[in-house]
Formats: C-alpha cells, sequence, structure tokens
C-alpha cells in the first residue's frame, strides 16, 4: 500500500512516502495552521510537496493520504481542509486529523497510549483499547497551555514584576528576561511585555528553565509547577493506565522538561514512558490501515 502522510504544522510542513510501511521519500517547507479559510491554501502546499514524491515513486496517485494538521480541532476545518484536498487526487482515500494525534499513532504505532505535547503551548492526547479518544488541553494560551514555554515566561514575567514592586522574592531572572527580550533593564521589560505576542513571550521560556537550572529559588519554583501541571494533564488523559510518549520543545529527546516530568510520572503514577522520539509522519501508513478497515 503506498501512503502519503502530511504533517502540517505551524512552522513547518512535512510530507513522506511510504510503501509497504517502508520511507520511500521526503519534503519539507515552511508551515503554518489551519484556519477557516485556508484549506485550499494548506491543500496546495501539500500538493507541491507531495507530487515530486509520486512522481519519483513512479505512480500518480496514493491509495491513502493522511493529513495531521495544526489548528485542526475543530469538524469545520477539519471538513474544509479534507474537501480542498479531496481535488486534488492525490490519493484515493483521504483522512485529515489533527498534528497531535498523527504524532500520537506515530508514537504507540496506532496502539493505545497518551501523547504529551509541550512547547510553545501544551495539550495530552490519547487513546485508549477500546478505541475511545481523549484530549486534555490544548485550550490555547488565555484557557490553557498549562506547563507550555508560554504558561512558564508569564510566570515568570509576574515574578519580576512582583520584585519589582517589593511583593515578591528577589530573583535573577529580571536579568535572564531581559536578555532573552533584548531590552535595557525594568522599564524596557515592562514597555516589551505590553504589546509582546504569546509566541513572543513563549520565547523567553528556555531563559527562565536556564536560570532554573543556574540554582535560582524563584525560577526553579517555575519549573517545578510546570512539571506539576504537564504530569496533571497526562493523567487527567489516562497516564498510569495508559503508556505516555512525550514531545515538543519542552519534552522532546535533550529537551529541559523531559526528565524531570517522565520521573514524576513513573514514580507517582506507575507510568511507563515510551523513551525514543517521535517522527509524526511514521503515524500516517497506521492512520491509514486504520480508515481503509472501517
Amino acid at each position: 500500500m503506498i501512503v502519503l502522510g502530511a504533517d502540517v504544522g505551524g512552522t513547518s510542513t512535512r510530507v513522506v512516502l511510504f510503501k509497504d510501511d517502508s520511507e520511500r521519500g521526503r519534503a519539507e517547507a515552511p508551515g503554518s495552521p489551519m484556519r477557516s479559510g485556508e484549506g485550499g491554501r494548506l491543500a496546495a502546499a501539500v500538493v507541491d510537496l507531495a507530487r515530486p514524491l509520486l512522481l519519483r515513486g513512479k505512480t500518480v496517485r496514493a491509495d491513502a493520504l493522511v493529513v495531521g494538521a495544526s489548528g485542526a480541532g475543530r469538524e469545520v476545518e477539519r471538513d474544509e481542509l479534507l474537501a480542498a484536498l479531496q481535488k486534488q487526487r492525490l490519493a484515493w482515500r483521504v483522512v485529515v486529523t489533527t498534528d497531535a494525534e498523527l504524532a500520537r499513532a506515530a508514537a504507540f504505532e496506532g496502539g493505545p497510549g497518551v501523547l504529551l505535547i509541550a512547547g510553545t503551548g501544551s495539550i495530552a492526547v490519547a487513546r485508549d483499547a477500546n478505541g475511545a479518544s481523549r484530549r486534555v488541553g490544548g485550550l490555547g494560551w488565555r484557557m490553557g497551555d498549562q506547563g507550555s514555554a508560554y504558561w512558564i515566561a508569564m510566570r515568570a514575567l509576574e515574578a519580576v514584576g512582583a520584585m519589582h514592586d517589593g511583593l515578591g522574592t528577589v530573583t535573577h531572572l529580571a536579568e535572564a528576561l531581559c536578555t532573552a527580550a533584548r531590552v535595557p533593564g525594568m522599564a524596557g521589560l515592562i514597555q516589551w511585555s505590553a504589546t509582546a505576542t504569546p509566541s513572543e513571550v513563549a520565547a523567553l521560556g528556555p531563559a527562565v528553565l536556564a536560570c532554573a537550572a543556574s540554582g535560582d529559588p524563584v525560577a526553579g519554583g517555575v519549573r517545578d509547577a510546570a512539571v506539576n501541571a504537564l504530569v496533571e494533564l497526562a493523567v487527567a488523559a489516562g497516564a498510569g493506565r495508559l503508556p505516555v510518549a512525550m514531545s515538543g520543545g519542552l519534552l522532546a529527546p535533550d529537551r529541559p522538561l523531559r526528565d524531570r516530568v517522565a520521573a514524576a510520572l513513573e514514580q507517582a503514577h506507575g507510568a511507563t514512558i515510551v523513551r525514543r522520539a517521535i517522527d509524526p509522519c511514521r503515524g500516517a501508513p497506521f492512520l491509514a490501515k486504520e480508515a481503509i478497515e472501517r
């Protein structure tokens, strides 16, 4: 069976061609999340990457195309993208899901498990042995994203503000955040924070974690609170009953919170942790087979 898998993220889009579960080609380009009215544009971007892979594989249409897209959590966006992709005739069958679900399928080879993702935002997605799905988090920077880089940076900014007003503990976070934001001192940081976008705020997260690693107790408290928040997301999604995999800028292999979150899940909840790195596109053959067998 020939399967195309596409991971459409906020920063990059990756397309992989599989033949009988073996990877036969891969292409990548800048990406953007799915938004209402953007289905045609995203479908065209997938086509631009996929068509040359099909031609090199000496075929014009795959058996299945599985697309996991950031921003496709709602049915209306999924349906729009599905319709746009079907018009392109890249495959006999087209499946559209979220980028998180595509990664979850890759992590557990289509089987049950919880995938915990933490980067700019955070979410836990799960499927149990009966095929029932659950999603916890991923509500965005105003309503959720607990333990994410944005969440960490916001608490660090609040701590620095409290220190400035004499209401909080002295912390080296002030210098760390000013350096990361490239502003001259507290006045500059205050001005910067008033207009910073969520992604710009989230970009301060690594500086907070580096400050925590250097021994700053306030930064360490923010880091520990983030670990607890991420553990709560995973447990709410089924960690302990189900194995857990992790990905994203804070939780991928060698990333700053991975070992702490894994240890907390193992010690406090008896969770089994999947240690390997996750390539989301590798979830496509499993989801394709599932769709065909329905």
